[in-house]
């Protein structure tokens, strides 16, 4: 565990204050169709909205975030690169929340049950959506063609929504979208080797090789008592590792850790997600470099838990790492995710667990969350069972593990069928592994594009731009900001001959 001075740790958080937008000119409340597929109900709830209007002027467009997984004022706070381009092309800010995230609950206090959890879906998110911008001119006042925005989840939502509702928006900007990871497709090694690459390449390699040599060591120590020993002490853990699916869960969570710092690697101070300093990754093989693959294993997982800690326990804020909370299960072991009415509530986003791990057991099984709530990992193809059964006893589940793919498509089929989508994705983003093809431009229409961003972190070019950026983020958000106008300057002459 680290420990902080009082004066270091407001030194620490003082340094997370980068470039926010300007506070929204307006807070609204959608009413929202709780179950847009069945006509014998009208239940609604509200959802909110949060818009910007400094910028528009009459007949710009609407510049319309998809929200995610959590509170949308934090996607609104990072999320600069609108509030760029916006002045450029007069148009209207506007943030949606995502159905059961931030303060967008429909049954208020009691939506994480299991029982109002079914309304939960990506299929409903994407029609509030739709119902939404069918309402501009009456909710918005204002009737300019959309054009979407959305990172990691959002820029998948954005992308499916394409899909689904082509008609209704101009194009979208899908920033981080790893619109093409199923079960079948064997990336799990592959998303593995992209977090690794993270630490050989911006840390050094010498850290690579030690850190994957300490998490095969992981799984060795865990085959006894004193090893399992061990784990708990190196790692702090809340509660004893008694067997293997205890084993299981600390290295979910450590990869989870560790591969989300290398998503998040980003240049500057940052508190998106969780608190960190710039250059986490170079940070933590720095602080760790009098290790190498001969230490000792006690070395090995002191290392390891140190370099951990500088994503999820940066301020010595957690007292323990609780790995209960991560979803696995065998047939008989018992294991409890926070309850409805006790959901986390320790991660910036807000509180998430819950509800995204439902997400995780219904259609997004590749994807669940870990790390006391803050990381993301791909699990290998053995512990997907062990998913499903905790799905199972936590929700009352049973995984589709095809249906996404053969609702939406794969990356290639992505791109055959959608028009004036912009993929981006970081070098350093191990989710990079699930996006569209690179030669997107070559398989569709021409208009559905593919940017990889050499030394990017996750959706870093959505961010407002940093002098710390290398010159390829500030590139691709030029090459961004030139293909939106692109699409409006269309729009405007197919406006113009249809008159």
């Amino acid at each position: 565990m680290f420990t902080f001075s009082l004066s270091l740790l407001y030194l620490i958080v003082s340094t997370f204050a980068n470039k926010v937008p300007p506070s929204p000119t307006s807070i609204l409340q959608f009413t929202q169709t709780l179950d847009h597929f069945r006509f014998n109900d009208n239940k609604t709830f509200q959802q909110k909205v949060l818009i910007y209007d400094r910028f528009y002027k009459p007949n710009g467009p609407i510049l319309l975030y998809f929200g995610n997984e959590g509170d949308i004022f934090d996607f609104y706070n990072n999320t600069g690169a609108m509030f760029e381009i916006a002045p450029k092309v007069n148009g209207l800010i506007v943030f949606l929340e995502h159905r059961y995230y931030g303060s967008t609950l429909p049954f208020g206090k009691e939506s994480y049950t299991n029982e109002n959890l079914i309304y939960l879906t990506i299929e409903q998110a994407l029609a509030d959506m739709a119902l939404f911008i069918t309402h501009k001119s009456t909710f918005l006042k204002v009737n300019g063609p959309v054009i979407l925005f959305g990172g990691s989840y959002g820029g998948m939502l954005a992308a499916w929504f394409q899909v689904k509702y082509p008609h209704l928006v101009l194009g979208s900007l899908a920033a981080s979208a790893p619109v093409d990871i199923y079960p079948g497709e064997n990336k799990q090694q592959e998303f593995f080797d992209a977090g690794m690459y993270v630490y050989g390449k911006f840390g050094s390699p010498t850290c690579e090789q030690w850190i994957r040599t300490a998490l095969a060591k992981v799984t060795t120590l865990g085959n006894s008592k004193a090893g399992k020993d061990v784990l708990i002490k190196q790692f702090n853990t809340c509660n004893s590792i008694q067997n293997d699916i205890d084993v299981d869960r600390l290295l979910l969570y450590i990869n989870g850790a560790l591969s989300t710092m290398a998503m998040v690697d980003y240049p500057f101070a940052a508190n998106f997600v969780t608190p960190m300093p710039a250059n986490p990754v170079a940070y933590a093989c720095n602080l760790t470099n009098n290790l190498s693959n001969n230490s000792k294993d006690d070395l090995l997982m002191e290392g390891l838990n140190n370099v951990m800690n500088i994503f999820v326990n940066y301020t010595n804020q957690l007292q323990c790492h609780n790995i209960s909370q991560e979803l696995l299960s065998s047939t008989t072991s018992v294991r409890r995710l926070p309850s409805a009415a006790t959901a986390f509530k320790g991660h910036s986003l807000g509180d998430i667990n819950r509800p995204w791990n439902y997400q995780a057991c219904s259609e997004l099984i590749l994807e669940p969350l870990t790390s006391n709530g803050d990381g993301f990992f791909v699990p290998s193809k053995d512990l997907v069972p062990k998913i499903e059964a905790a799905c199972k006893k936590e929700f009352n589940v049973v995984t589709r593990p095809n249906w996404m793919r053969n609702s939406f498509g794969n990356g290639i089929e992505i791109v055959k069928s959608t028009h004036n989508i912009i993929f981006s994705d970081g070098e350093k983003d191990p989710w990079r592994v699930g996006g569209v093809p690179s030669n997107s431009k070559d398989i569709g229409d021409g208009s559905v594009i593919h940017i990889l961003i050499e030394g990017g972190a996750h959706h870093q070019d959505l961010r407002f731009g940093s002098k710390e950026d290398p010159t390829t983020v500030t590139q691709a958000k030029k090459q961004e900001l030139n293909i939106i106008m692109g699409w409006l300057e269309e729009y405007v002459r197919d406006t113009l001959v249809n008159k």
